[in-house]
């Protein structure tokens, strides 16, 4: 595979309150894919948020697109968190994919049909709480929840899935650095 690729990036601007950072690339593939020998297009696009220290909130919205022979691939993706403490943190994520499931393997050049593509997302709300920080790093517990959509016509190979997690969580300290935020 090669690529051509433009991008833009504007790196963080701090105001004193608030961050932000953003980017659009787009790229040329030539034969990305080892099982359709067509060239596609590849864009993307994020902007990101951040404000505050102790307390604070992030967030960061993204867009990508495959551009293919045959169809657009789109995905969408939305995340958030929101530390209230020192120790306490709200996250969140949605997204949005759209995949050829039904029709992904090998296409002989000069062959065409329209893909027929599905709609995948997903919603995930979580808390994580650190509870012992030392020297060391921090440990943390914390647990999430996630929903999936599916298209009806996955629906009988997928249901409506829900998964569920609990997590312990050690974050490694940097030697010289204090305990920093994570979003």
């Amino acid at each position: 595979m090669s690529t051509s690729e433009r991008s833009i990036r504007m790196p963080h601007v701090w105001d004193g309150h608030a961050a932000w950072s953003a980017q659009a690339s787009g790229a040329f593939l030539t034969k990305p894919e080892l099982v359709t020998p067509y060239d596609a297009k590849r864009l993307t696009a994020s902007l990101e948020y951040f404000k505050g220290d102790e307390r604070s909130l992030a967030w960061m919205a993204a867009f990508g697109q495959n551009r293919e022979i045959h169809g657009n691939l789109e995905a969408y993706l939305f995340e958030a968190t929101l530390r209230t403490s020192p120790r306490s943190v709200y996250y969140t994520r949605l997204e949005s994919v759209a995949k050829d499931i039904f029709d992904v393997g090998f296409h002989p050049v000069n062959t065409f049909h329209r893909h027929r593509q599905s709609n995948v997302g997903a919603f995930t709300i979580g808390y994580l709480r650190d509870v012992l920080r030392r020297p060391y790093g921090t440990f943390g517990v914390g647990a999430d929840v996630t929903g999936y959509r599916v298209p009806r016509s996955l629906e009988e190979n997928y249901g409506s899935p829900v998964s569920a997690h609990l997590f312990l969580r050690y974050r490694a300290q940097m030697p010289g650095h204090p305990i920093a935020h994570v979003h």
